[in-house]
């Protein structure tokens, strides 16, 4: 991806994040003009990273890595402003500690990489009835029908699956340390 055409991931970044940003800085206090700023700051903070290889993974790994610096340079913006009147209910976890503090942020950042990392060496099928489970929010009577399998098989795949991701995320934050 380092050496992706600069256009065209610009392009794709921007597509794919910057309308995303403006409704979650216009739900948190902020403007469009905030929006921008902020969207500009954060690609080109991305944009070093990956350049300078601190960062690694696909395209789908990058968006998220550029939102996850959007939302922390809002933060920050927020902190630093006295604003800090937050609807982030879903999103408080990633931002315990200090948000200013770029060590805890740093390693924020490289936890969300090495967990996009195993996601993608979990296998195809985990990261569909994981990604469904999670991110979907779908049950599992309708991820059994879309499998085509019953409830409590879907349910012991889940458990394995989780296992699976938690033993790759485990084995890779060893050999980072």
């Amino acid at each position: 991806m380092r050496n992706a055409d600069p256009e065209r991931l610009l392009t794709k970044v921007y597509t794919d994040n910057f309308s995303w940003l403006q409704g979650y800085i216009l739900k948190n206090s902020g403007t469009l003009e905030d929006a921008a700023d902020v969207f500009q700051e954060s690609v080109s903070a991305a944009w070093l990273n990956l350049r300078a290889g601190k960062f690694r993974g696909d395209a789908e790994q990058f968006n998220a890595y550029v939102r996850q610096i959007c939302k922390y340079k809002w933060i920050n913006q927020l902190k630093a402003a006295g604003r800090i009147r937050l609807v982030l209910k879903d999103d408080l976890s990633l931002f315990e500690g200090e948000a200013d503090d770029s060590e805890v942020w740093a390693r924020q950042l490289e936890q969300n990489q090495r967990l996009n990392e195993s996601i993608a060496r979990i296998g195809e099928k985990c990261r569909e009835l994981l990604g469904r489970f999670y991110f979907k929010r779908q049950s599992l009577a309708k991820i059994a029908d879309a499998m085509n399998n019953t409830e409590e098989s879907v349910k012991t795949i889940k458990y394995r699956c989780m296992m699976r991701l938690r033993k790759i995320y485990l084995e890779r934050q060893h050999n980072d340390e």
